[in-house]
């Protein structure tokens, strides 16, 4: 015992001995061997972690180098001379009526503007974004906003222009200055290891990053343990396979997500994605069916990507992915030199990558095209990768690989590939022409079909229910439209509707089964315990996305816990919620949204703060006033709450909602 003096001389003693053997240990010299041998860790034991693409460089010279030069790395950078390419020496332009000016001082760059403010101030550009068509200039406000100055200059027609011109008139949020705040906006995938850093009490931010534009460990994962295995070599003699991702080495549908998690839009339910893992744990596709009218849409009437940054929803819609399990790096060989102008394999001329799979096509060009076989009409892009996508004042290739489809042109001013050629003959030539030389076509039909299913079921219309179920339930579709109709399911609650969203629960892909749970909420009228079964068995679903949408149903359905097993898993989906909404404090509709969410889940105290937040961010959004007099009234503010309730606007979705909570409290 401590306090015992046999004790305290037994410890003496064993310090004595101690001593003595570290004092041998220093005369035997540096051949004397340690009492423990050291253990090196087994590397599948460690959990990796981002170091860098300076630490990749070490050993990865030529790649970095050519990583270096490409626009992946250039997609934010800073404002430096050997970066900007905007004619900052023109001194001043006018810009939908507003004045800006241009200086250069000792290789800064500063931009003059009274656009954020009403009086003129000079911003000091810190950073590029893009290079390839277009160049935008960001600066830092005092709040840590990062912001797109007014002014962007078009590389290809070299000229000024305002970056509203490339945004749709009715994309933005009411009540707020229209700006792209890019450390809210455009969060991700300009920079690598990116932390918004937003303070909601001070409303400010501290935006880091790791690495300016698309690092290696975007692509290729946390790289530590790759590192450890190749800087102690003589210790770890293993296939280091397992410690680093090669998209080559991944099966089509990984490899695709490696640049889907940008090349999409997409939804963020669940941060933490790395490269090799499942996009749909993490992101689900905005689609066709959930899209607000707009001038802009990212989706055209037949399904097909209209908009930029989706090519890798155009690819998942492509038989050559879901029958030929080509890749993006199919076409893209070159992972770390992205520029499509020095790929020659990606010439419109060229048919190699094509012939591959399609060797008999190769054979006799003509009887397949209908062209001339050295003509532009026979080169496999110009029909089946046609421009019809609209990027940054530039159009780009559709990544469906589809067919020309002249009935969606007629019908819905669907772009087809015969008229963006011949675009002196009407849509109505295009279709006499194939249905000269492809007559009854089943493919085109199918195209045909799915636009006025989508189309009616757009305008609500009860005709469209037979053309969604026949989309959904033809597997030959593919997965992205299969689920856009089960989206729009939603709008039919009946025994049609739950029975498909019953079957595409078990279907094979994981958007159909993560739109399907999440449209059970809307079935709440029709049978509500039915839909409550099935959305606590998608509870118990592999992939993240699906158990998350099946919980969201289940508090529209009324539900807010649950025991025994499924309770650990739907409170562990409802968290996943709430840290995404937390993360967007910044957003005052995704603060509306977070606040409906603690609503429904019988969290009032959660809901008053998301309300509030909201509020504060956006007073004058639509529905928030209503929701902030009913958290004033929880909190027996009853004066606040009636201004509140007098100043919903007539055309508020809660006007009536709003007026008769009013009179109740007269």
């Amino acid at each position: 015992m401590s306090g015992n003096g046999h004790g305290r001389s037994v410890l003496s003693g064993a310090r004595l001995l101690l001593q003595c053997v570290f004092i041998s240990l220093l005369a035997a010299g540096a051949d004397a061997k340690p009492l423990i041998q050291a253990t090196a860790p087994d590397l599948s034991t460690l959990e990796a972690s981002v170091v860098g693409a300076d630490a990749c460089e070490r050993c990865h010279v030529e790649v970095h180098a050519k990583w270096d030069a490409s626009r992946h790395s250039k997609m934010v950078r800073p404002a430096t001379p050997d970066i900007v390419i905007g004619d900052f020496n023109r001194k001043r332009v006018t810009l939908r009526g507003q004045p800006y000016g241009f200086r250069i001082r000792d290789d800064k760059y500063y931009i003059s503007e009274s656009y954020l403010t009403p009086d003129v101030e000079e911003r000091e550009v810190e950073y590029t974004l893009g290079s390839r068509r277009i160049q935008h200039y960001l600066t830092t406000l005092e709040d840590g906003r990062i912001v797109v100055l007014p002014p962007t200059w078009d590389v290809l027609r070299e000229e000024w222009f305002h970056n509203l011109d490339i945004a749709a008139r009715d994309q933005k949020e009411e009540g707020v200055t229209t700006v792209q705040v890019w450390n809210k906006n455009c969060f991700g995938c300009h920079v690598s290891e990116e932390a918004k850093n937003y303070d909601q009490d001070s409303g400010t931010y501290q935006t880091s990053w790791l690495d300016f534009g698309t690092n290696c460990e975007r692509c290729h994962g946390p790289g530590s343990v790759h590192v450890l295995r190749y800087e102690q070599e003589d210790t770890y003699r293993d296939d280091p396979d397992g410690y680093i991702v090669a998209p080559d080495r991944l099966d089509a549908a990984r490899s695709s997500m490696v640049c889907a998690q940008c090349h999409s839009f997409r939804d963020v339910l669940a941060f933490g994605f790395t490269a090799g893992n499942d996009y749909f744990d993490h992101f689900l596709p905005l689609l066709e069916y959930s899209e607000e009218p707009t001038s802009d849409p990212v989706w055209y009437q037949d399904g097909k990507t209209r908009r930029f940054s989706t090519n890798a929803l155009g690819l998942w819609q492509s038989a050559c992915f879901n029958r030929g399990d080509a890749t993006c790096i199919t076409c893209h060989v070159d992972m770390h030199q992205p520029e499509i102008e020095t790929e020659r394999q990606l010439e419109p001329t060229k048919k190699s990558l094509c012939t591959r799979c399609h060797d008999e096509l190769a054979n006799d060009v003509t009887a397949h095209t209908f062209h001339e076989e050295k003509s532009t009409g026979s080169a496999c892009v110009s029909c089946h990768m046609p421009k019809s996508v609209t990027s940054i004042k530039a159009t780009m290739r559709d990544h469906s690989i589809s067919i020309p489809v002249p009935e969606n042109t007629i019908r819905f001013g669907v772009p087809n590939a015969c008229n963006l050629c011949h675009d002196d003959q009407s849509p109505e030539w295009a279709l006499e022409s194939l249905e000269r030389w492809y007559p009854n076509s089943t493919a085109r039909e199918k195209w045909a079909d799915r636009a006025e299913a989508f189309a009616a079921a757009k305008n609500g219309e009860a005709s469209a229910l037979s053309g969604l179920l026949a989309v959904l339930d033809d597997e030959q579709q593919d997965p992205i439209n299969r689920a856009n109709a089960v989206g729009y399911l939603g709008n039919y609650p009946g025994r049609q509707a739950i029975d498909a969203l019953g079957r595409s629960l078990a279907d094979e892909h994981a958007l159909v089964r993560a739109i399907s749970a999440l449209k059970l909420g809307d079935m709440a009228d029709f049978d509500a315990p039915r839909a409550q079964e099935m959305a606590i068995a998608s509870l118990d679903d592999d992939k993240q996305t699906v158990r998350m949408n099946a919980a969201i149903s289940l508090l529209n359905l009324g539900v807010k816990r649950l025991s025994d097993d499924a309770a650990t898993r739907f409170e562990t989906a409802k968290s996943t919620h709430a840290a995404r909404g937390s993360f967007h404090a910044d957003d005052a509709p995704q603060q509306l949204n977070l606040g409906r969410f603690y609503v429904l889940n019988g969290d009032g105290m959660n809901a008053g703060r998301a309300f509030e937040q909201s509020y504060r961010l956006n007073p004058d959004q639509p529905t928030i006033k209503y929701f902030m007099a009913v958290t004033q009234l929880s909190r027996n503010n009853v004066d606040e709450a009636k201004k509140l309730l007098k100043a919903v606007p007539k055309d508020d979705p809660f006007r009536t909602a709003a007026q008769d909570l009013l009179e109740k409290l007269r």
